[in-house]
């Protein structure tokens, strides 16, 4: 039995990190409301600054005001066990052991700051679910001080979140989720107001206090539980007519891939994404000759290409040795009164497609770059999908084997009638474009 001091008399499932502080160079905390995450680390880290002279820094990806921070708990904490510390607006200093604990927002006017992160002891970053890939790749290097750790606490809002991602298998990290019903110290308010929650809305109670993913919030345009149903979709036998469409995404910024992809038919509503190619050869030459092996292996009855920016060189080429191409402008106009454009109108087709369960996606990173789609509207209602750069910067992969998989099924969505009943291609001018 371990005897702790008063402070640290938190829930005996987080005794762990207490016991294994110097054990690991990384604590990962989840779970949802009311398991006492943070009221435990922030009592750890005063502690901790009463031991010894310890750097802290807690903090978020953005920080407008202190108030958005963890500065409140520590004052409460502070007060409550009159503990020998000085609390400034944005710091706190321990009046002895002079720790200080200070308090960020790591992303300022869209840029990341790293400022005063150096010689840091102990980083907190607390609501972690909020960390971009690319903040997490800039600060992590950062807190490189002999015997440093980082703790993350966080309830994510979908499953390939990328500090989970990074951090729940590696074994420099100790990971725990903790729930209300795991914490003796949760209040019987919030029990009841989680039991009310189960009855109201079951989906809702798995997320706020179970702390399990989202299966799809306001801002991610797919259903994670419906992603994982496309897996596995049965599929019953019955007369069709087999159709093949192949799909290529052309990289449009360095370190982006170029990704083919086959999507054939399986009856007469229902479609397989049968096999994905990726490169990354920015010789447009080498791009063209995969692109015309792919199709001669493959023989697709539609061949869609990514045409904008500086793919629109390569369409023309491959348009003029294969006639059944046509071409994908993310930028042009939607068939959908309610997308802004033609990316928005295939990412709803597709969110059909899989929504109906129509489609079978058997590719397990296909599936991880569909879950962190977002969408968001335009004042007059219109959706859009957010950019692909901005994707790269949030998530540090550009979703190129989701828009390769989109741009399939947008062809096969609006295209498909180009088959006729012998199933040749109707040849097509090469300025041919149905919305104009």
């Amino acid at each position: 039995m371990i005897e702790l001091p008063q402070i640290l008399d938190i829930p005996e499932k987080l005794i762990p990190v207490i016991v294994n502080i110097n054990n690991y160079n990384y604590f990962l905390i989840e779970g949802g409301r009311g398991g006492g995450k943070s009221q435990s680390i922030a009592r750890l880290i005063l502690w901790i600054a009463e031991q010894r002279k310890v750097r802290v820094c807690c903090g978020r990806e953005t920080q407008a005001t202190i108030a958005d921070s963890v500065h409140k708990i520590f004052n409460d904490l502070i007060d409550d066990y009159n503990l020998n510390f000085t609390v400034k607006a944005n710091k706190i200093i321990h009046n002895f052991s002079e720790s200080s604990i200070i308090f960020k927002g790591f992303r300022e006017q869209g840029r990341i700051n790293i400022k005063g992160l150096e010689g840091i002891d102990i980083l907190w970053i607390d609501e972690a679910q909020a960390i971009t890939k690319s903040t997490l790749d800039v600060i992590i290097p950062t807190i490189r001080k002999k015997n440093s750790i980082v703790i993350f606490t966080m309830n994510r809002f979908v499953r390939n979140d990328p500090v989970y991602s990074e951090f729940v298998s590696r074994d420099d990290c100790l990971h725990i989720k903790i729930n209300y019903y795991d914490n003796k110290y949760c209040p019987e308010k919030l029990i009841l107001e989680a039991n009310r929650c189960k009855e109201r809305n079951i989906l809702d109670y798995e997320y706020i206090w179970e702390g399990n993913p989202l299966d799809c919030s306001n801002d991610f345009l797919f259903s994670s539980i419906k992603l994982d149903k496309a897996k596995n979709i049965k599929i019953k036998d019955e007369p069709y007519r087999k159709i093949r469409c192949m799909s290529v995404d052309l990289a449009g910024n360095g370190g982006d891939l170029c990704v083919a992809s086959l999507i054939e038919s399986k009856s007469s509503v229902h479609w397989a994404l049968e096999k994905q190619e990726y490169w990354s050869e920015p010789d447009t030459d080498i791009t063209k000759g995969r692109i015309i092996n792919y199709y001669s292996m493959w023989k697709p009855d539609l061949l869609i290409l990514d045409a904008d920016g500086l793919g629109y060189s390569i369409y023309v080429s491959i348009r003029n040795v294969i006639s059944n191409t046509i071409k994908f402008n993310g930028a042009a106009t939607s068939n959908r009164p309610n997308a802004l454009n033609r990316r928005a109108d295939g990412y709803l087709t597709l969110k059909d497609y899989i929504d109906n369960e129509w489609l079978k996606i058997s590719s397990d990173l296909t599936i991880s770059q569909l879950e962190y789609i977002k969408k968001s509207y335009k004042p007059n209602g219109q959706i859009f999908i957010q950019s692909k750069k901005e994707m790269k910067a949030e998530q540090g992969e550009s979703p190129d084997f989701a828009d390769s998989l989109m741009m399939g099924i947008f062809a096969i969505n609006y295209f498909s009638y180009l088959i006729d009943e012998k199933e040749e291609i109707v040849i097509l001018e090469s300025n041919f474009d149905p919305y104009s």
